[in-house]
């Protein structure tokens, strides 16, 4: 047992050092080999309850997997003088999210488990993959969404490996995964099973090829791709503005100054577009966008945008929408007073000149339990009061009901307008590039989680947004890393974290549509229809073998 126990921790060690943006991507080929072992060891051993023993040891893995891989997250609280109650907040959502996480992995596993030992090797190995990808759909899509370990997203910091995901996205990422890990695991079954060491090394050979093949056409992709479209110059914001305190402690007016200064620092005077973070005004204070137009932040910067003629603005603020109503307009919507609710946005705005309409984009992939609810309806009435003991809302900002892509009447970008955490998920950003979106850009606050890993995994996976569509993507961070990424998935140009200031550069618009712009997460649905045909084909077989036995 204690040998089964090392394999499980080997596998989960293997996947934490081949994670972004400290790790070697490589180790990913062979990392769920020893898990893969421990299954078929236990399922051919004459132990009683074999199934749960699997279970637990894929859990171990997974546990590992996830509590060394963002241990940053239990550091979103005050980096200086937390309080007892905050630094508990942080690491309960920390806690929540590793053993959750490590726990739907440990299903998938375990299902494998079931359908291999019924059905056999054939069809268990092409189970596998399937429902591991049919997970990280799952995970893409439902209100517990957290897809930060989706096998794809491993390769962000090798991105030159990957050129190809503008064909497949990060899916053909995670079946590239594990194809590798089957071939070097069926090299090691039949060599221990029946000594042939010739057949062995023909799957290593086809290991080998399976990794490098890949590889060397990624590489000629990336060393001959040309960017495409017309030019325009970017410029990005980093106020640096300390997002627990500080921030709430200076004025609306006092923060919108320091963003125009950092904004005339850089010379913007053939600047076409400026970036803001996300949420970066108005601090202490609400903007009503009922009155908007009357609004002092607002007006603010389009005194200073009088500057620049051709310059257009795309800030991230938030954003509250008052309804007169007897009953609520929607389940996020904030009673204020009798018959007066409010909605919330985390929003980008884009101000220009000359131009009285505000286009916005509203963010709606929320961050489960900090800024969104799950399953309100069901979920509210049971859990509120636990939720609000560990520092959540019962109340939700609300989510966008569709995707706004951002044009201006200065230039020729139509912007795909990014808050934070959706530059995870890449057939949602897609779907604003079918919208004739032609440059991403990037609004973040990375700066809850302090000079940890966090922040630099999130800018890694934004290469992957840029390969996946062949778009170049400004990125504006409070505190870091902001810069600019080319088609091709390089950064450049990048201002470091924890520092003031603004950086400008010029950025192409691309017109076209990749393969994957077009068909989004395909794979992924090819993986749940194979999963769940052979899933329905185990229950059944299942349910018919226990009916004959009665």
């Amino acid at each position: 047992m204690w040998k089964s126990i090392l394999l499980s921790i080997i596998s989960g060690l293997l996947l934490v050092l081949s994670w972004p943006t400290y790790g070697f991507a490589g180790l990913l080929f062979i990392a769920f080999v020893p898990l893969l072992i421990i299954e078929k060891q236990f399922s051919d051993a004459p132990f009683k309850y074999k199934s749960l023993r699997i279970f637990l040891l894929s859990f171990i893995t997974f546990l590992i997997w996830n509590a060394l891989t963002y241990t940053w997250l239990a550091q979103a609280r005050p980096q200086i003088d937390p309080s007892a109650s905050e630094i508990q907040q942080a690491w309960f959502a920390y806690a929540f999210a590793v053993i959750m996480n490590a726990l739907f992995m440990a299903i998938v596993f375990i299902t494998y488990h079931f359908i291999r030992r019924k059905q056999g090797n054939f069809f268990g190995f092409i189970f596998l993959p399937a429902f591991w990808m049919t997970f990280e759909k799952l995970h893409l899509n439902w209100d517990f969404s957290w897809p930060w370990l989706n096998l794809g997203n491993g390769f962000a910091s090798y991105y030159q490996w990957v050129q190809w995901y503008d064909i497949t996205g990060t899916f053909g990422g995670t079946l590239w995964v594990w194809i590798c890990n089957l071939l070097i695991f069926k090299a090691i079954l039949l060599y221990l099973e029946h000594g042939n060491q010739r057949t062995m090394q023909k799957y290593f050979a086809g290991f080998a090829l399976a990794v490098l093949i890949p590889i060397g056409a990624s590489y000629m992709i990336y060393y001959n791709y040309e960017e495409k479209g017309e030019e325009i110059e970017v410029a990005v914001i980093q106020p640096e503005l300390e997002p627990y305190r500080e921030k709430y402690n200076k004025s609306g007016q006092e923060i919108v100054a320091e963003i125009i200064k950092l904004g005339d620092d850089v010379n913007l005077s053939n600047t076409d577009l400026i970036i803001t973070p996300e949420t970066s005004f108005p601090g202490l204070g609400q903007i009503y966008w009922n009155d908007i137009q009357h609004d002092p932040y607002i007006n603010q910067f389009r005194n200073w945008l009088q500057k620049y003629p051709k310059l257009v603005l795309i800030a991230g603020t938030d954003v509250a929408k008052i309804t007169r109503a007897v009953e609520a307009p929607n389940i996020t919507a904030i009673p204020l007073d009798q018959n007066v609710w409010a909605n919330r946005y985390n929003a980008a705005i884009q101000l220009e000149n000359n131009i009285d309409s505000i286009p916005r984009h509203d963010k709606s992939k929320l961050v489960v339990g900090v800024e969104y609810f799950p399953y309100p309806a069901t979920l509210k009435p049971i859990l509120g009061s636990f939720m609000l003991d560990f520092g959540g809302n019962t109340n939700s900002l609300t989510k966008a009901k569709e995707s706004t892509v951002l044009t201006n009447h200065q230039n020729s970008a139509a912007v795909v307008p990014l808050i934070c955490y959706e530059s995870i998920y890449g057939e949602y950003t897609a779907n604003f590039i079918k919208k004739g979106g032609n440059l991403i850009t990037i609004s973040t606050n990375d700066s809850w989680w302090g000079n940890t890993e966090g922040h630099r995994q999130l800018l890694a996976y934004a290469r992957l947004r840029a390969i996946e569509n062949r778009r170049s993507i400004a990125r504006a961070a409070n505190s870091g890393i902001s810069g600019f990424i080319n088609q091709r998935g390089d950064l450049m140009n990048s201002l470091p974290y924890d520092t003031q200031g603004s950086a400008k550069h010029p950025l192409k618009l691309n017109t076209e549509q990749t393969d994957y712009t077009y068909a989004g997460d395909l794979i992924a649905r090819i993986a749940l229809l194979i999963s769940g045909i052979l899933l329905a084909y185990y229950i059944a077989e299942k349910f018919i073998g226990n009916k004959k036995e009665t």
